[in-house]
């Protein structure tokens, strides 16, 4: 099975989840993330320190701790970051540049006060600096993903599934161009397919699939009746 149908499953089973079960496997899986990135820094910093730059291993060591030790931070620090985005998201009922850098701010702010007083000025000055800058690092992060790729979006993840299934991913720019996302499916037909230039051979497998599929096909029954009432 394909890394990519994977990915389209799992993104379409997540969708369908209630937003308790949404968000906790959101922040566990950004937990998990999070402590494999540390791993791999913590392991990567020791070999450096013992073989590559051995004059700087004490500088390094002070730097970089452990790979459990690295873990185990990365972990909080990326599943803090993912509960504040849920919670944000959310409040404001979207997930954007401004939601993530929000994240970031409090993320940051909240890891440097960890273990200090309140009443600290000094420690809650630094606090502001990393919160800020982890915003500004979030969003600068965001942008780059938003140029460079193109994310999943919750309205085609139904559409993805459906054409990774049948093997017609290529096709998936023709279904965006013409805005046919998963709410769309009951309602294609052959000459809608074939003005957003799916060729004929496509548009049949298409078609069949969406006969076959039972969710797809009652609401497409509803939306009939909804039409004759």
């Amino acid at each position: 099975m394909k890394l990519k149908e994977l990915e389209n499953r799992y993104r379409d089973w997540l969708s369908k989840q209630s937003f308790p079960v949404e968000d906790a496997v959101y922040i566990a899986s950004n937990a998990i993330h999070g402590a494999a990135l540390g791993a791999l820094l913590g392991t990567l910093s020791q070999v450096a320190a013992s073989h590559v730059f051995p004059q700087h291993s004490l500088a390094i060591k002070a730097t970089v701790r452990s790979p459990m030790a690295e873990a185990r931070r990365f972990s909080a620090g990326q599943g803090i970051f993912a509960g504040l985005s849920c919670i944000i998201r959310r409040i404001r009922g979207k997930d954007d540049v401004q939601t993530r850098m929000a994240a970031g701010f409090f993320c940051g702010a909240m890891c440097r006060l960890e273990g200090k007083k309140m009443g600290d000025l000094h420690a809650v000055a630094n606090a502001a600096i990393l919160g800020v800058l982890c915003a500004l690092l979030e969003g600068g992060l965001s942008k780059l993903d938003e140029k460079f790729s193109q994310p999943p979006s919750v309205e085609y993840t139904r559409t993805r599934c459906m054409l990774s299934n049948l093997g017609l991913e290529s096709y998936e720019k023709n279904f965006k161009k013409g805005l046919l996302t998963g709410i769309t499916l009951p309602l294609l037909t052959d000459s809608v397919l074939k003005d957003v230039g799916v060729p004929p051979g496509p548009r049949l497998l298409i078609l069949d699939h969406i006969e076959r599929d039972s969710g797809i096909l009652n609401c497409k029954r509803c939306a009939q009746q909804g039409r004759a009432g």
